[in-house]
């Protein structure tokens, strides 16, 4: 078992019973007690789990992050309506494009439809959901990657989902990020699905980035793209003015979405 695999199935094993010893983990994962412990002690660095004495438990944050997708959608919902409107501004008729199983690509696909001039549209999608949303759609093509669902996520991923991506070219993909730095790039906190996104950044002529200002300035589990492989990044009004501009200076296209709350546009003064 590969290294990042075996680090998800600690992090699966703790997060639906909270807690287990370096013996249970050792003997589910068929590998040694040092094993074990090395790979307890890398998680806990990130802080998705706490050391306790002779194994761990799962940490706050870590069950902070496996939320169901119905609750992200909510979870700044006119911030992430505000990005999906900028970033459908930038597909083209005849693209080929990924969407990702993120909420706010669920919101991108409700702005693409409202593009009546989008014809001979290709979306591949990673995303159960955002597959959904999408059915009726005329003009789109709509390709959805097998492998397996994550029940929490809607996403799918595993080595059926890698294969099919390696054959695919594709125009842009859209990504969202738990975390988004300078010193990082783009990272986020599932490892199967980060080992997903680093494959489809592989295959992407423009990686477009879909990230609310809540995102900016953290870190992650681990990298799915470096700064030099985003090509765009959409945003909204609350990201750091700072790191915006240096991430410019850098040659990141990065736009900024206005939204509305409570019927009210944000004023920057």
């Amino acid at each position: 078992m590969l290294t990042h695999d075996r680090h998800q199935k600690i992090l699966e094993t703790l997060v639906a019973q909270q807690t287990a010893s370096v013996l249970q983990l050792s003997e589910k994962l068929q590998v040694s007690s040092a094993t074990i412990r090395t790979d307890l002690n890398h998680l806990a660095r990130y802080g998705h789990i706490v050391r306790t004495h002779g194994g761990a438990r799962i940490g706050k944050e870590r069950v902070r992050q496996e939320y169901t997708f119905a609750t992200r959608q909510e979870t700044n919902a006119d911030k992430k309506q505000a990005i999906a409107r900028l970033a459908a501004t930038l597909i083209e008729p005849r693209d080929s494009i990924l969407l990702d199983a993120s909420s706010t690509a669920v919101a991108l696909v409700t702005a693409i439809k409202q593009r009546i001039d989008l014809h001979n549209l290709t979306v591949v999608t990673t995303g159960i959901w955002t597959a959904l949303e999408l059915l009726g759609s005329q003009d789109i093509n709509v390709v959805l990657t097998g492998g397996t669902v994550r029940s929490t996520s809607g996403s799918i991923s595993g080595q059926i989902t890698l294969e099919t991506l390696s054959k695919i070219n594709l125009n842009k993909v859209f990504l969202g990020a738990a975390g988004l730095s300078e010193s990082a790039g783009a990272t986020d906190t599932h490892l199967i699905e980060i080992e997903l996104k680093q494959a489809i950044v592989k295959q992407a002529e423009q990686v477009i980035l879909l990230v609310d200002s809540s995102k900016w300035g953290k870190t992650s589990l681990a990298t799915f793209a470096e700064l030099p492989q985003i090509s765009t990044i959409v945003t909204d009004e609350e990201a750091p003015v700072a790191m915006i501009r240096m991430f410019r200076k850098k040659g990141i296209d990065v736009r900024i979405a206005e939204h509305v709350k409570n019927g009210k546009k944000k004023n920057n003064g």
